[in-house]
């Protein structure tokens, strides 16, 4: 017999790719569905989006900026280090915590930082950034030394078979000492190139486990031009349209941008919430 789960993660207040993803998984039929967290920040549908997980009945643990906005926090622990990741990370931060109410707060406050679950003989861990933190980010570029932190016998032996999280953007799937890691991608904020929204389907037999990562295609300009009339900036609309890989910015003279490369240039517009792209 197999155990087909679904689970999500950085919906980000995107409530349209939310929409989508969640008709998704309600046409899917899957035997359990997981959140991963982060429900706000960055567009403008916060409380929104939560409802509506909230509405789906899963399970749902605690990211680092539902725990931000939640305890009212001075910041979202994202911890980033170029100028422009800092600003537009501080203007959603405070924004998304402005406008979260105070009943969805409380919901936050009380989500769970991790939850536990055993699958067809499998124990399997469900948090957002890694099994110690919800800040620290296990990109795919990382060695198989960092991730043997978390397996048998490392310094954070996470006790677990298959280990979901999100909080990269980015999905993938790799294999460390016969623990699986799969990062599920993001519903509302992709970094992987691919503007539409991501969730990750597992799919437990008793002798292997399948993971496929799916996308979905929502109303992108529904949720750009719902920020953008929020007063937010207009770069997170590029940013959702370009899937995360953001030109440089001209004013810094190297790469600007959580997913940045080559080519077109963005410069600050005269408002200093607008950025506007130019080519060479």
């Amino acid at each position: 017999m197999a155990t087909k789960i679904a689970v999500f993660s950085d919906i980000h207040a995107n409530l349209p790719a939310m929409k989508a993803v969640a008709q998704h998984i309600a046409r899917s039929r899957y035997d359990a569905v997981f959140c991963l967290g982060d429900l706000g920040g960055y567009a403008a549908e916060p409380n929104e989006v939560q409802e509506a997980v909230m509405n789906m009945g899963c399970s749902c643990i605690m990211g680092n900026y539902d725990d931000g906005v939640g305890h009212n926090r001075d910041d979202c622990g994202c911890h980033y280090s170029k100028p422009i990741d800092i600003e537009m990370s501080h203007i959603s931060f405070t924004w998304t915590r402005a406008h979260t109410t105070d009943t969805n707060k409380e919901w936050l406050r009380a989500l769970p930082l991790t939850v536990r679950d055993e699958i067809e003989g499998r124990r399997v861990l469900f948090c957002h950034g890694s099994p110690r933190s919800n800040t620290e980010y296990l990109f795919d570029t990382r060695s198989d030394g960092y991730y043997r932190q978390y397996t048998s016998g490392g310094k954070w032996d996470a006790q677990a078979d298959v280990i979901l999280f999100g909080h990269t953007h980015v999905p993938f799937h790799r294999v460390v000492d016969e623990v699986q890691f799969v990062n599920t991608g993001s519903v509302g904020r992709p970094k992987d190139g691919d503007n539409r929204a991501g969730y990750t389907v597992l799919t437990f037999c008793e002798n292997k486990l399948r993971v496929e990562q799916v996308r979905v295609e929502y109303d992108i300009e529904r949720a750009c031009q719902t920020l953008i009339r929020a007063g937010l900036p207009s770069y997170f609309a590029e940013y959702l349209r370009r899937g995360g890989f953001m030109p440089k910015l001209a004013n810094e003279g190297e790469a600007g941008g959580e997913a940045a490369t080559k080519g077109p240039h963005i410069k600050a517009g005269p408002n200093d919430r607008e950025y506007l792209i130019t080519t060479d």
